[in-house]
């Protein structure tokens, strides 16, 4: 794919989804997380395994992200559909997807912080149409004039960091003596301990510390890879929530 046309496609997602894409669409199935991310780049560069190492690696960190009254401590969708894209147009290692996008997540939170700011212009505007009794200037103020800001700081950035940056990050790389790369990767194998920390400290129940010791033994012990794991533990969710569903039935 011409670079011009991914760079146009991966500012135009990743604006999509940090901030057009609709909320049950972005948090309850997921879309924007990192790992949906390298499964897209994946089927869109041709490299699907690749794209899913990348993204899960990233997604590793984000695992226990929760967002309390819309507030978070980073952009998980910048993280990941620019941090993914990056990493993969780089050529680098998985663990290094990381590195590069975790920064890009916190750039991401300062572009929504500065989006809900400036949107306040145009909810002023809709108040004024509901004044009025304008509904189509109402609708105008809320689909399509909060979406320019939004816009301008996710898309258009996001576009120049593809098509200018990736050249000089894969230059800058390549330059950057191998003791120092290994230090970053070894960086990023430990990042994702944050976010296992961060999710174990959901899951401390008493109902779900038995699948957490079941997920450890696989990996652990048989030395399962992790499709296989996710797919037992698809199945055991599957059955806790039959279970579960048909006492409360009762």
């Amino acid at each position: 794919m011409d670079l011009f046309f991914t760079a146009l496609l991966v500012g135009l997602l990743t604006w999509f989804v940090s901030a057009a894409c609709p909320m049950w669409l972005r948090w309850s199935l997921h879309f924007g997380a990192p790992i949906v991310a390298g499964f897209v780049y994946g089927l869109l560069l041709g490299d699907l395994p690749y794209g899913l190492a990348v993204g899960a690696n990233i997604m590793m960190v984000y695992m226990g992200l929760v967002a309390v009254g819309g507030a978070v401590p980073n952009d998980l969708s910048v993280a990941g559909y620019l941090g993914v894209a990056m990493t993969m147009l780089a050529n680098q290692p998985p663990e290094m997807g990381l590195t590069i996008a975790v920064p890009l997540g916190t750039l991401g939170m300062i572009a929504q912080n500065a989006k809900m700011s400036l949107n306040a212009i145009w909810v002023h505007k809709a108040d004024q149409y509901a004044a009025e009794g304008n509904v189509r200037g109402i609708r105008l103020m809320n689909v399509v004039a909060s979406q320019i800001i939004p816009f301008l700081l996710l898309a258009v950035p996001s576009f120049l960091a593809v098509y200018y940056g990736v050249g000089a990050l894969e230059g800058f790389l390549a330059a950057v003596p191998v003791q120092v790369t290994n230090a970053l990767i070894t960086a990023g194998k430990l990042l994702p301990a944050l976010g296992l920390a961060l999710l174990f400290q959901q899951m401390f129940t008493k109902e779900l510390i038995p699948f957490l010791i079941i997920g450890f033994t696989l990996a652990a012990y048989l030395g399962l890879n992790m499709m296989a794991i996710s797919l037992i533990g698809v199945s055991l969710g599957l059955l806790h929530w039959v279970y579960t569903s048909r006492k409360v039935e009762q």
